[in-house]
């Protein structure tokens, strides 16, 4: 009952307690209409019917009989003596619808009629007539001096007995008009408490529908709650055999590294060693900050900071944390970072470095070969309604756009990973069981900073995630320093197979004024004339790079490059370009070479050779 009621508790109970009355007067309504009905219907009210029409038809006895009583006083003559009682039989006959009139119920019933005037009636008749009872006597001998005196008597008290019986038929119309209306009043009262009853009874039969509607969700949320806290006991156990695993690998790795470190005597291998601990070491502090983390999100717990940082540094320093695993697996990184967004911006950059940590993870374990480029650029979504922080002037949206070239993610992964907090029915986030660490987390990240998270996956053509998140813009931002500019009508070729790689190139060197020519099929075009080439993949260096080194030599075209056969070719140095390549890698290459001041193209060359 107290569950159709939800709200303060002093409300719950005064809604309780209305319940209870509402149902305590139904429950008197119910009573009193069928005390109504047991009283209307009483056999007591039969009862007073018939006393109603005994006094009627004894008030006529009374009348006839004393009619038949004079008729037969007159029609006596001499042949009828002697009478042998039949007078004193006549008289007995004619007193005993007095004493009917007198007695019992009937009397009790005609002495209400006109004020008592009927009863003082009846006594006179009734005194009269036993006055009657001598010269009876009398007659009954045979002395008939008495019979007209008797007559007479019988004669006077006519009147008396025909007032009596008006007066007793105007009471019974009366009375019977008073029960009309008592019956006509309870009547009406029964339909009335009936149309009541049935009013309440319609309200008793919504709250009965209503409590048991509301319980059969209770009991639905109760069958919930017990499936929720098996698939939490589920969860938890699946929880930790996944923390298990996520630490495990790295403590063995430390565990293995260190035997192998207690074995070895090389410096280069001891070196080599203790850089294996370290990432490893790294690794397992890591993977303890996310599980708190996590912990934390979901406990409501975790409060953002933002600070002011340089968005380009901060960026390529999350990048350079992954050199070593994309080297080690040959995979070729680039980053862009779109020239509008502002230098320095306010943001918490520890769950940003989060973020982008756990997707470029992701990006690296389904990548096994090919490329990895990640774009921060401005979001065409509107910005969300948040409190500014201090020393902040407006809020805006920034995109990180991270794409890979990798398998494509498994079927299931993608399902678990398009869960929306933000859109009602769902889930407050995938589990790290089901998704992994990282991106759980990343997931969580993003909406708990008031962010979207959105991802495009096919097999074998590898996988694109773009978030939403919102950043604040400093009052006393710097404008952002602007990047070198090339002359109108620079062109640059970019000689680069990877079609996703070399899109990127080509937004980094429209941030210079250059635009980019692409030779997508990986053709040199030696022939033709540019003020820069951009070297990368292609398959055609092997057969005709030689001779486009010498066409390019020859015309005094500087060439930037990462193809390792252009790098170490014994005669003709290029500038070599290392990955991840970012807009500060190539800015002072870019402006070396084409600022008027620009030094030869040969000590850029060979400072690029020595840093590398």
């Amino acid at each position: 009952m107290e569950r159709l009621f939800k709200g303060n508790t002093w409300l719950s109970k005064f809604k309780l307690w209305v319940l209870y009355g509402f149902i305590a007067f139904i429950i008197a309504i119910t009573i009193a209409v069928f005390g109504i009905i047991t009283y209307t219907s009483d056999s007591s009210k039969n009862n007073s019917r018939r006393v109603f029409e005994s006094s009627l038809w004894n008030t006529l006895q009374l009348q006839i009989q004393s009619y038949r009583f004079l008729n037969y006083l007159i029609e006596l003559d001499e042949a009828d003596y002697p009478l042998n009682g039949n007078a004193f039989f006549e008289y007995d006959l004619l007193m005993s619808r007095v004493d009917l009139l007198r007695q019992g119920d009937v009397g009790s019933l005609i002495r209400t009629f006109e004020s008592g005037r009927t009863t003082r009636l009846l006594n006179i008749i009734n005194g009269e007539l036993e006055l009657l009872s001598f010269n009876l006597s009398k007659i009954e001998s045979g002395d008939t001096s008495y019979l007209p005196d008797l007559i007479e008597r019988i004669q006077r008290i006519e009147e008396q007995i025909n007032e009596f019986v008006t007066l007793v038929n105007k009471g019974s119309n009366e009375f019977i008009s008073n029960q009309h209306k008592t019956l006509q009043k309870n009547l009406d009262d029964i339909q009335l408490l009936s149309m009541a009853l049935l009013a309440c009874l319609l309200c008793l039969c919504f709250f009965t529908v209503k409590g048991l509607t509301e319980l059969r969700n209770v009991i639905k949320r109760n069958d919930e709650l017990k499936l929720g806290i098996q698939t939490v006991h589920e969860d938890k156990a699946n929880l930790l055999s996944f923390i298990s695993q996520e630490i495990r690998s790295p403590i063995n790795a430390i565990l293995g590294t260190a035997k192998t470190l207690n074995c070895t005597e090389s410096k280069n291998d001891t070196g080599a060693l203790s850089k294996h601990i370290e990432e490893s070491g790294h690794q397992l502090l890591q993977t303890i900050e996310m599980l708190s983390d996590l912990a934390l999100i979901d406990a409501k717990q975790l409060t953002l900071n933002p600070t002011t940082e340089c968005l380009q540094k901060s960026i390529e320093d999350y990048l350079a944390i992954f050199e070593p695993q994309m080297t080690r697996k040959n995979l070729q990184s680039i980053l862009y970072i779109d020239p509008l967004l502002p230098k320095d911006i306010s943001l918490d950059f520890i769950r940003t470095k989060e973020i982008i940590v756990a997707l470029l993870q992701n990006a690296i374990t389904y990548t096994s070969s090919g490329s990895i480029s990640l774009q921060i650029r401005p979001s065409a979504l509107n910005a969300p309604q948040l409190p500014l922080v201090p020393d902040t002037k407006e809020i805006r949206v920034m995109q990180i756009a991270l794409r890979d070239t990798g398998l494509g993610m498994p079927n299931e992964l993608q399902q678990n990973l398009r869960i929306n907090p933000s859109l009602p029915m769902q889930q407050e986030g995938p589990l790290p069981s089901k998704v992994g660490l990282s991106l759980a987390l990343c997931h969580k990240l993003v909406y708990l900073m008031q962010g979207e998270m959105h991802f495009s996956c096919a097999p074998q053509k590898g996988c694109e995630f773009w978030v939403d998140i919102p950043y604040y813009v400093p009052s006393t931002n710097l404008p952002t320093s602007s990047a070198f500019h090339c002359t109108e009508q620079t062109q640059a070729l970019v000689i680069e197979t990877d079609t996703h790689l070399a899109k990127i190139i080509g937004l980094q060197l429209a941030t210079f004024n250059i635009d980019a020519i692409f030779s997508k099929d990986g053709s040199l075009q030696e022939y033709k004339d540019y003020d820069l080439v951009i070297l990368g993949n292609t398959p055609r260096f092997e057969r005709d790079g030689n001779d486009a080194l010498q066409q390019w030599k020859a015309k005094s075209c500087p060439i930037l490059g990462y193809n390792p056969q252009a790098i170490s070719h014994p005669e003709h140095s290029i500038i070599p370009l290392h990955f991840p390549l970012t807009q500060t890698q190539l800015e002072p290459l870019i402006a070396g070479l084409f600022s008027p001041k620009k030094t030869t193209y040969k000590d850029i060359s060979s400072k690029a050779h020595k840093n590398d």
